[in-house]
């Protein structure tokens, strides 16, 4: 049996941002998509009297991971993974290309009041791949699907056992991300959708914005 007990969300950022959290057990968490509000994922995991093990991020863009260098500075040893397609979101200069691309978008606002270099990824993920159990003890069931469209390195995160699809901007409730960012590309994301659609239709979609759905329900 996975040692995860329970996926709690936590609702972040000026553009709504859902942070999941996955419990590992033993006092151990894993954060996906900390976009915003750090105090707010700070007291979550207290209340689920938990650390982070890893901060997962389900795509590379400003809103899903703008928290990141406030609980870096208070959990420096803590990993970053990432999709390889979309590591030049992090690290030295990368701040700089999320404001240019977010006032394209007419909201650069939402990045020019953060400052300061963004850490570095520390997990590259791999299609296919289980978190490494050495770094997320208890993740061994939960597999990195790569969904390119949204953005070239979008992953959801998947476990089988328990029926659960941490979705990112792939694939919302009545929606998916959009494609007109760097990178994006709806033939891409077709396909993804396409394969998301293929797994049970029992199983629970947590998107990166807005509500939990099934795949059943979204199905086109």
């Amino acid at each position: 049996m996975n040692a995860v007990t329970s996926v709690s969300r936590e609702v972040v950022g000026p553009l709504g941002v859902n942070a999941w959290f996955i419990d590992c057990g033993s006092g151990r968490a894993v954060v996906v998509d900390p976009g915003g509000d750090a105090d707010s994922i700070i007291s979550h995991l207290s209340a689920l009297n938990a650390e982070p093990s890893v901060f997962f991020l389900t795509h590379g863009h400003f809103d899903h991971l703008s928290a990141l260098p406030a609980l870096k500075r208070r959990w420096p040893g803590v990993p970053v993974a990432i999709h390889p397609a979309d590591s030049e979101w992090l690290g030295p200069g990368a701040h700089e290309r999320h404001r240019a691309f977010f006032e394209a978008l007419g909201c650069g606002w939402m990045v020019a009041r953060y400052g300061g270099d963004l850490p570095a990824p520390d997990i590259l993920l791999s299609e296919g791949e289980a978190l490494p159990g050495d770094l997320v003890p208890g993740m061994s069931g939960w597999k990195v699907l790569h969904t390119p469209g949204h953005s070239p390195g979008s992953v959801c995160l998947y476990n089988e056992e328990f029926s659960i699809l941490v979705s990112g901007d792939t694939l919302f409730r009545r929606g998916y991300g959009r494609t007109d960012g760097p990178g994006g590309s709806m033939d891409s994301l077709s396909r993804s959708l396409e394969r998301l659609f293929s797994l049970p239709a029992s199983t629970r979609v947590l998107p990166g914005h807005g509500e939990e759905t099934l795949v059943r329900d979204e199905k086109m």
